[in-house]
């Protein structure tokens, strides 16, 4: 739908230019053909008006997708990249690169292009180029983490970065197993503020996940301390943090392991009331600087002290929903994320949790691993072709609203 919006919007242009002499009639065939999924002469005509004007981004970007479509995956990059380069953010131009990528089998420069993508005209393709990267970047480390597995002898003689820390899940060690939200939750905050701290490279969750699914640990994912050396060098990490929660208040005992050295290289232990849990996550990871040697700046340090939520159900909901997610309950997991915005509205690690999720017709969890660059490109571009369906219809909707006064069609009677 954005496609053929795009294009239409182009031939009205270029026939406004036409009627005045300064515009093309080459553009509009160009158009037309592309229209009738006549790429070669579309790829033609365009290359013909560029060869003119090279500077018009916006019909480079209809060579850009002209490529995509006929398959030449290395043009198109490099077409939506000199868009770019004229247009820093350009919507179209992001989302077709991102598909190019990913038709080309490089998920990770999907993941990073569609980083960037930005359209306040279409919050609805947003949010699904959101979830869809969420699937990519699950389906990449699903795949990463089976290359590590199968290089695993290579991988114990390569040395990682000395800055390089992975956080593992907390073991809920509480006699009725009632801290079970906190094991996902606590890691996740933890990474995040660990991230905060510029001197260091932080391993992501959905990267962690999938590995120790891989090595078959089960949901909960839990590393004891005599495999962390191992799980860390799989994930390249040098520095591992495991940890254990208990009852009596609420105590985290935390270790940093070394996976070169195979030892621990210190602990932390902080026992925090019920009432003051979000206390943890900043103490453990000032701990963890500590042990690193790591001296925080005034910067670091204030980041770190925000709290990412005060409600303790809007946290305990958050860990579920990762639970959740990382089962491929997907649905579940945008029920419970929805939770904990509703407990907490400026909770943006749930938010974010709610708005990258993937949605019920998403590939099953199982699936993605064994899905080819070309199928999930296919899942993709009918994805989006659906969110600007749907993106249309509201727009119509409110349109027609609007045209009525605000009286739902029934004219103000």
């Amino acid at each position: 739908m954005y496609r053929k919006k795009h294009l239409l919007c182009g031939i009205m242009f270029v026939g406004v230019l036409s009627l005045t002499g300064c515009g093309s009639f080459g553009l509009i065939k160009a158009d037309i053909k592309m229209s009738q999924k006549n790429y070669d002469e579309a790829i033609g005509l365009y290359q013909e008006y560029l060869a003119k004007k090279p500077e018009t981004a916006w019909v480079r970007s209809r060579l850009g997708f002209a490529y995509l479509k006929k398959g030449l995956m290395d043009k198109s990059i490099e077409e939506f990249k000199k868009v770019l380069q004229a247009e820093p953010g350009e919507p179209y131009a992001v989302l077709y690169l991102g598909m190019a990528y990913l038709n080309k089998d490089r998920f990770d420069k999907a993941i990073e292009t569609w980083q960037i993508y930005r359209n306040k005209e279409q919050p609805l393709v947003e949010e699904e180029i959101r979830r869809l990267s969420t699937l990519v970047q699950i389906a990449a480390s699903q795949r990463d983490a089976k290359k590590a597995l199968a290089a695993e002898k290579t991988l114990m003689t390569i040395k990682p970065a000395v800055n390089s820390v992975a956080v593992c899940y907390f073991q809920d060690l509480s006699p009725n197993k009632s801290l079970r939200g906190f094991q996902k939750g606590l890691a996740a905050m933890v990474i995040t503020d660990l991230s905060k701290i510029k001197s260091l490279k932080i391993v992501e969750r959905i990267r962690l996940q999938a590995l120790l699914s891989e090595m078959k640990l089960g949901q909960t994912g839990i590393v004891e301390q005599n495999t962390a050396p191992r799980v860390g060098r799989l994930l390249g990490a040098e520095n591992l943090i495991v940890g254990n929660l208990t009852l009596g208040s609420i105590h985290a005992t935390t270790s940093l392991t070394s996976s070169e050295a195979g030892e621990i290289k210190g602990t932390s232990s902080v026992t925090v009331e019920k009432e003051k849990f979000y206390e943890l996550p900043i103490a453990i990871v000032k701990d963890i600087a500590r042990i690193l040697g790591i001296t925080l700046t005034t910067e670091e340090s204030k980041a770190i002290g925000i709290p990412h939520t005060t409600v303790y159900n809007a946290f305990i909901y958050y860990g579920e929903a990762l639970d959740a997610m990382d089962a491929g309950n997907w649905e579940e997991a945008k029920d419970l994320f929805a939770k904990a915005v509703k407990e907490d509205p400026k909770f943006d690690m749930a938010i974010d949790g709610s708005s990258s999720c993937p949605g019920a017709s998403s590939p099953d969890i199982g699936a993605l691993a064994s899905l080819t660059a070309a199928q999930m490109a296919s899942h993709a571009e009918l994805s989006i072709d659906e969110a600007e369906a749907a993106q249309e219809a509201a727009d119509e909707a409110a349109a027609s609203t609007a045209a009525s006064g605000g009286n739902g069609g029934n004219g103000g009677h």
